[in-house]
Formats: structure tokens, sequence, C-alpha cells
């Protein structure tokens, strides 16, 4: 058997997932100096498939195989020298790597260079040699390429700024079936940023994206459904996205899925499913779980009441620049929850909010007879 039969028979096993019996041939085929079979090596070793995982056995073997022009083995060396991965880190390295590829003809490896060149990683940055590498990579109809010129159109970094331009490479990498990029045109749709604003097409776009796995989008298509927004509402398709992506860790799927316990809306309200679904969001660092978890143990919601415990998650929620937490402990201070009592605290904490366009502040100031701050415009 010739070495082009053996690597169908080990591709065979492979896509079988009969790893031991593929890496087998592809050893005997590496001795030989077969870079193809060096490069699956490589994949067996940096993947763990029938092996332990040894990084840098894959680096040897991506490494043989490069030195025999093979591109997709420059490219996954490349990102290894790029990332320090089984290797020294070297970023110079990584730039000829991706090179070598790019100037091959490789999409990968145009798409890597060009992301090299927008960054200065391993070279002077250079937004129109970013622009022409993409440009090859693109038109090979690499969709992330698509997306990567799409940007630069849309500020005019290394090319005349066109939003046509960019909208049209968007399109393209939907039409290739991106994603990402069902996920940024849903925005524009939704938002009316360069195009006319459709609800509808969003959700749809939207909906692509998320049977394709986008967590944000499963997100933004739960959203719809619950409000009914760009189609006709269906708490329960909406709570299934919910779960779908909360189960999958996304903290705003899990905020979500919380708010619907909490409060009833589209779930028979459940405190301790709300309570759950916010402490996981919470542990991810999200402000508007950490605030509204702080709610439930300031008011004995479906927990023990602490306000301790309150105080903190209050805490960590304003530190991560949510305004209603500041606003909500301003409320601690000025009824003496866990603290002592002091309006002129809290008169200070709801005025931070309310310059923040809080409008819970405001209402607060008000009750109190305090004048009420000018709202501090969004940086843009």
């Amino acid at each position: 058997m010739d070495s082009t039969e053996e690597l169908k028979k080990a591709y065979e096993f492979y896509s079988n997932s009969e790893w031991d019996k593929a890496r087998r041939i592809y050893s005997r085929l590496a001795r030989k100096g077969v870079r193809e079979a060096q490069f699956n090596l490589g994949l067996l070793y940096s993947n763990g498939y029938g092996v332990k995982t040894n990084l840098k056995k894959a680096a040897k073997y991506y490494s043989e195989a490069a030195e025999q022009g093979m591109p997709e083995a420059s490219v996954n060396l490349g990102w290894f020298y790029y990332s320090g991965i089984g290797v020294t880190k070297d970023v110079d390295r990584a730039f000829a790597l991706f090179e070598q590829a790019a100037i091959e003809g490789y999409a990968l490896g145009q798409l890597h260079l060009g992301i090299m060149y927008e960054g200065g990683y391993g070279t002077q940055q250079d937004y129109p040699q970013a622009a022409s590498w993409y440009r090859s990579a693109a038109d090979q109809d690499n969709p992330e390429a698509c997306l990567a010129l799409a940007h630069l159109y849309s500020v005019g970094l290394g090319v005349k700024k066109s939003e046509t331009t960019a909208l049209n490479y968007i399109e393209k990498a939907v039409s290739l079936g991106s994603a990402d990029a069902m996920d940024i045109l849903g925005n524009l749709y939704y938002f009316g940023e360069g195009v006319a604003k459709n609800p509808t097409k969003a959700f749809n776009l939207w909906l692509d994206a998320a049977k394709k796995g986008s967590l944000d989008a499963q997100v933004a298509v739960g959203r719809m459904y619950m409000e009914g927004e760009g189609v006709e509402a269906n708490s329960e398709l909406g709570l299934m996205w919910f779960k779908i992506a909360a189960s999958l860790g996304n903290s705003d799927a899990q905020f979500s899925l919380a708010v619907a316990y909490d409060f009833g809306t589209g779930a028979e309200q459940n405190y301790d499913e709300a309570a759950k679904w916010y402490q996981k969001a919470a542990d991810q660092g999200n402000p508007e779980a950490l605030c509204n978890l702080a709610d439930m143990f300031e008011n004995g919601r479906g927990v023990k009441q602490d306000f301790d415990k309150a105080f903190k998650l209050y805490t960590d929620s304003a530190d991560r620049g949510n305004w209603l937490a500041v606003c909500s402990l301003g409320d601690m201070y000025l009824k003496g929850e866990g603290r002592p009592a002091s309006r002129e605290k809290a008169i200070e904490l709801y005025t931070d909010s309310a310059k923040h366009g809080c409008e819970e502040a405001v209402e607060e100031l008000r009750k109190l007879n305090v004048p009420i701050p000018k709202v501090i415009p969004e940086e843009e």
C-alpha cells in the first residue's frame, strides 16, 4: 500500500474516532517524511485524541510539516509561537510562519498575517497591508477575513471608509454561514445602523446564529420571544433559549432566566430557581445579577434576610458600574440596614447615581427634597 492509500485509511480511522489506529499509520508515515502524516500527528497531540495531550510533541510535528512547505502546519505552528503554546513565545517567528503560509495562498495564513499587520504584532503596524491580506483571504471565501475587512471599512483604517462596502462584506460572511456575521448584521438591523431598522430581520438573523451555537444570539432570541419583538411573543420558546445559553455558562442568559423565575415573567415564579441563576451569573461578575441577588438578600425574598450579604453584593455590583446598585446602597444607609443610618451618606450615593441617569435615585432625592443634579453625558 503506497503513502496515499495509507493516508486515506488513516483518515477513515481519524473520522471514526479510532485514534490509536490512525496514530499508528501517521507515525509510520511521519518517519518517512510524509508531511500530511506529520501534520495530523500534531493534531492528535495538540487535541489529546487517543493520546495524552502533549503540546511540545504537537509543535515538533507541526514544525516538521511546516519545513516541508505545508501551509496548514505553518499556521498552527505560528499560533503556537504567537501564544507560547508548546514552544517559547516568539511573535516574530509567528509572523514569519503566517507570512510563509499566506504567500503560498492559504486563506488562514492570509487572515492571520492580516491580524499581525493590523495589530503590529511581530511587524510594524500597517493597516493597508492588513486590508490587502484580509481581502486575499476574503476572496477565498474566508468569513473571518470578510468580517475583519468589514471592520476596517467601517472605521476607515487602511482603506477609504465605506459603510456600504463594510455591509457587503458582512453580508458575504453571512452567506458563508458565519454565526458571528449573523450576530453583527442582526445588531445592525435591530438598531438601524447603516440599514433601515427591522426587528424581524434582526430576529431571523439571530435565530440562525442561535441555531449555530452563538450564545449571544440565543439570549437575544430569548428576549425577543419574551417581549414579542420582531416575532410573535412565545414565553415558552424564550425560556427555552435562555436555558440553552444559561446551561452553557452565558451570564446574560443566566440573569435573564433568573429574572423570569424571580418575577414570574414567562415562567412560574420560583425564588429558589431565581436565586440559583442569579448566583451563577453573579459568580461571573454580572453586575445586574449581583444587584438583583443583593435585593433578594436585603428583602428576604426567597432567601434568608442578610443585610451584610446584600451590602457586599450591592457594592460589588456598584464597583462594576451599576448605578442602580449605588442607589440601593443609598437605600440601605437611609434605612440603617446592617449599618448606622446616615441621611448624608444616602444623599451622596443617590446624587452620584442620579448623575448617571438612575431614575430610582432621582425619585429618592425628590422624596428627600434634595436638588436633582444634571445628568453627566455618556462618553461616545
